[in-house]
């Protein structure tokens, strides 16, 4: 008994943010409508709304019949996404167009269009605001008789061509420098110190035996001359 009330109150405060579905020719344009439904005392809206960038090209956005045109915005600088702001001052009286979009057909793919990250604003007698339930209801872009694709990516993500990959370079080793060959200088080699020494004390030994024997010799010539 308590569950369906609460069901229904909710039900009749949730905003609805509708995209429609339209069909067209490849290489041709379409338009879009983006509708709001339940929309009393809403005093702004804000969504991205997703698309396949590879079927479909944004060409423009024309402000529908609820809010004015200079507070309706559209950012379309990634492909594949548009970002959708409205506001008002005074909160809005019933449903309409939002806003309509202008896309151009680049394949027979068509594409699914949907909505992600909605924010609704609602403002009461007294100018207070508060959050609103928002219920989405997503569409797309057929081609021909095909049925409207399903959403591969939310938001679409565009695909990147796989880079092949590049060479390895061959690494060149670097060759080692080579030693170089020192010439050693001859070393002087010294006599040796006690060969030295012993050359010395013989020569120095000979002449004090010299003198020795000279003033000898000379004692004995004078000793014989007196006599």
């Amino acid at each position: 008994m308590l569950a369906s009330p609460a069901r229904s109150l909710a039900e009749e405060e949730s905003v609805l943010i509708q995209v429609g579905t339209v069909t067209g020719e490849s290489d041709g344009e379409i338009d879009l409508p983006v509708l709001l439904d339940n929309c009393a005392g809403v005093d702004s809206v804000q969504f991205d709304l997703n698309y396949d960038s590879a079927a479909l090209v944004y060409v423009s956005m024309t402000p529908g019949d609820l809010f004015s045109a200079e507070y309706t915005v559209a950012n379309a600088d990634v492909p594949g996404r548009i970002r959708i702001a409205c506001a008002s001052a005074l909160g809005l009286e019933g449903k309409g167009t939002l806003l309509t979009l202008r896309f151009q057909l680049l394949s027979d793919a068509g594409s699914a269009v949907t909505i992600t990250s909605g924010i609704v604003t609602r403002v009461d007698a007294d100018y207070n605001q508060s959050a609103a339930y928002v219920s989405i209801s997503d569409g797309g872009v057929s081609v021909g008789s095909a049925p409207v694709p399903q959403s591969a990516v939310t938001p679409w993500i565009p695909v990147s061509p796989t880079p092949s990959p590049s060479p390895t370079p061959e690494v060149t080793a670097t060759p080692e420098a080579s030693a170089s060959t020192t010439i050693a200088s001859p070393e002087i080699v010294s006599p040796p110190a006690t060969r030295l020494t012993a050359t010395i004390y013989y020569v120095g030994g000979g002449l004090l035996l010299a003198v020795v024997a000279l003033i000898i010799l000379l004692i004995l010539r004078k000793n014989k001359d007196r006599a």
